[in-house]
């Protein structure tokens, strides 16, 4: 998976969560967070691989009843901030 594929899955995933939010959790969608981890590691991603993880974690959390639908926004917003601050300025070496 290139850098390019990964950024439009996570964008793919935070547009489906602004809309959904944390009461209902896919499955799905925490599993593919959790690949997008092993991915962004593999891409030595160091930043987004720890946000993406963040997000993740939270989520599993959320479903376990041991976090907040707040905590996962939290982790949310800052993903999509990386995100959009790494596609303004074209740079690539660490999304």
């Amino acid at each position: 998976m290139t850098v390019e594929e990964l950024r439009a899955g996570l964008e793919k995933i935070i547009a489906e969560l602004e809309n959904s939010g944390f009461e209902d959790i896919d499955s799905g969608t925490v599993k593919e967070l959790e690949n997008f981890t092993a991915v962004a590691g593999e891409l030595d991603m160091t930043v987004g691989k720890r946000l993406i993880q963040n997000l993740f974690e939270t989520m599993k959390a959320i479903q376990e009843g041991k976090s907040t639908a707040t905590s996962g926004n939290l982790r949310l917003t800052a993903l999509d901030f990386y995100l959009k601050k790494h596609s303004d300025s074209g740079a690539v070496e660490d999304l």
